[in-house]
């Protein structure tokens, strides 16, 4: 990168815009406003959308008759960061983002995740995917994309895959974090929650926490609104608006790519020349190719994965409160849904209720072209997601700590749970309390409930599949499809939230894992939770209680 521009991300007089709402917009003007200009991210409980506008952008759309409000939270949220960043000067090599310091820098997640794999070497690897752009340039500032893949390699069973990609977008601050944080989890699993320990024997998760990282470095040394990768070669003198060089990441996928996306170099959503024109697009591309089996033909959008297919992928965004899902690079209304659709509604629907959002496809944001979700499903079949997590790219950390972080946590949590079958078992009943105890015999006690679905203000079909709970499925130390021992058992009292209460056979070895799993009135299954009992027979009394 040139040095003049290098030292203009540094200004504090460098001539930025305003952060805005523009309030009612339909779909088809969100969708080409998001092409023209600066656009942050949606409040769809308040109806507006954010944008960072000059002066002679605003009023023209003023003008044009859009109704434009000053945001002064995010306004003097940015403008608190940006004097942070320039009181602290170039932090190279620091462990923390300067005035955000629950996010770690790419040098320090990348840290992270080495020590992870050097702590747990049967339990994690880290391995180097693919190359930035300044990287394949040859530069010296460029770097690596890694992924960190959890699976205990000691177990003989199989294992679904579930795929994580975070920070595609520079300047968006959480979702590298989240994506860290929930390796960490999965691996030191600090509560013992064996609802949690079961994962890594029957799941194979792959944590990509820095997808951009050479982007999110020019973010930690100044220039705050930095979105793209740092191809120098794009829109390469920037200009004084703060659109950096760069191409969009989550615009440059192969499927669907050229739709509803910039040809401009210097949007923030400009696509490229061609399609997966960028390293950083290929690694992942070439990734997934190697961890998703082929489950529906990629050459037609209308061909359904079959209702078994498993894998999920998730590609973490901000900012926005939305779970969105394929397809996102088509216009239009229902006509225009993936095969998929009301599977991947349901699930969708499930993660909505964990952390609150609103969960649809492209009508929540308006169509985006060429990102990886629509790559992921398209080419694979997977169950893909968008999560668009908080509410501004620079989340205040009480915000991600208390909000952000355990809301989108308890999202993965039921995503890993749900890879091996994503378009059967969550439309089924959730295990929501799970005690075992000893009275006679091992005994189990909780509620199931066939109501967690959220979808905010979306109306798009289908309706939430709620049905009454009438059995409860007992397996013992494996899932039910593993299993040589099980039970079934009525629920005495039917109903969409059903409380059970059921007592196993007196010969059940002293101590095990147990997985248990509702079954609704149309016998569809629900996923399984996990409780472990340890010689409760002997201990005469003893109980336990899961988290």
């Amino acid at each position: 990168m040139k040095r003049w521009l290098a030292a203009l991300l540094l200004l504090p007089g460098a001539a930025w815009g305003e952060v805005v709402r523009i309030h009612d917009l339909e779909a088809g003007d969100l969708a080409a406003l998001r092409e023209r200009y600066d656009f942050w991210g949606v409040d769809w409980r308040a109806g507006y959308a954010v944008f960072d506008l000059d002066a002679r952008q605003r009023s023209k759309l003023e003008q044009a008759g859009y109704r434009i409000t000053t945001d002064i939270y995010r306004g003097r949220e940015l403008a608190d960061w940006r004097r942070v960043i320039e009181k602290a000067g170039p932090q190279r090599g620091a462990d923390t983002i300067p005035g955000r310091p629950c996010y770690r820098t790419v040098d320090a997640t990348h840290a992270t995740l080495a020590e992870l794999a050097t702590t747990y070497p049967d339990r994690a690897t880290l391995s180097v995917i693919g190359d930035t752009w300044q990287a394949d340039a040859g530069a010296a500032v460029g770097d690596s994309i890694r992924v960190l893949v959890l699976k205990n390699a000691a177990s003989p069973h199989p294992k679904a895959p579930l795929v994580i990609a975070a920070a595609q977008h520079a300047r968006e601050l959480a979702t590298a974090e989240i994506a860290t944080r929930f390796a960490e989890l999965l691996l030191q699993n600090p509560g013992d929650d064996p609802d949690i320990a079961w994962l890594l024997d029957h799941r194979e998760i792959h944590v990509i926490a820095q997808a951009n990282p050479d982007g999110r470095r020019q973010v930690e040394l100044g220039a705050q609104m930095w979105r793209k990768n740092h191809n120098e070669t794009a829109c390469p003198a920037g200009n004084l608006d703060g659109t950096w060089p760069g191409i969009d990441l989550n615009r440059n996928s192969t499927f669907l790519w050229g739709n509803f996306s910039s040809a401009d170099a210097c949007s923030q959503s400009f696509r490229g020349p061609v399609a997966a024109s960028e390293p950083e697009t290929l690694a992942i591309e070439n990734y997934l190719a190697s961890v998703f089996d082929d489950q529906r033909p990629a050459s037609d959008l209308d061909s359904p994965a079959p209702a078994d297919a498993r894998g999920i992928f998730i590609s973490l965004h901000s900012f926005a409160e939305m779970v969105l899902f394929p397809w996102e690079g088509l216009g239009g209304q229902n006509e225009n849904n993936a095969p998929n659709h009301d599977a991947l509604a349901i699930l969708g629907r499930r993660f909505g209720f964990l952390n609150h959002y609103a969960v649809g496809r492209w009508d929540l944001l308006g169509p985006a072209g060429g990102t990886a979700v629509d790559f992921a499903y398209g080419e694979f079949g997977v169950a893909a997601y968008t999560f668009e997590v908080g509410t501004t790219f620079t989340q205040s950390c009480d915000s991600f700590e208390s909000t952000v972080w355990p809301d989108n946590r308890d999202a993965l949590l039921l995503a890993a749970k749900a890879a091996r079958r994503p378009y059967l078992e969550p439309a089924g009943p959730e295990v929501t309390a799970l005690q075992v105890a000893f009275s006679g015999a091992v005994r189990l006690t909780g509620t199931a409930d066939d109501t967690r679905f959220f979808r905010g203000n979306v109306t798009e079909p289908p309706d939430d599949p709620v049905s009454d709970v009438v059995e409860m499925r007992v397996s013992l130390n494996l899932p039910e499809h593993l299993a040589t021992e099980t039970w079934a058992f009525p629920v005495a009292i039917p109903g969409q939230q059903a409380d059970f209460d059921v007592s196993l056979p007196p010969d059940i070895p002293s101590e095990g894992t147990l997985f248990v799993t509702a079954v609704d009135d149309s016998g569809q299954p629900g996923l399984a939770r996990v409780v472990e009992y340890t010689d409760l027979i002997h201990a005469n009394g003893f109980e336990a209680e899961t988290p």
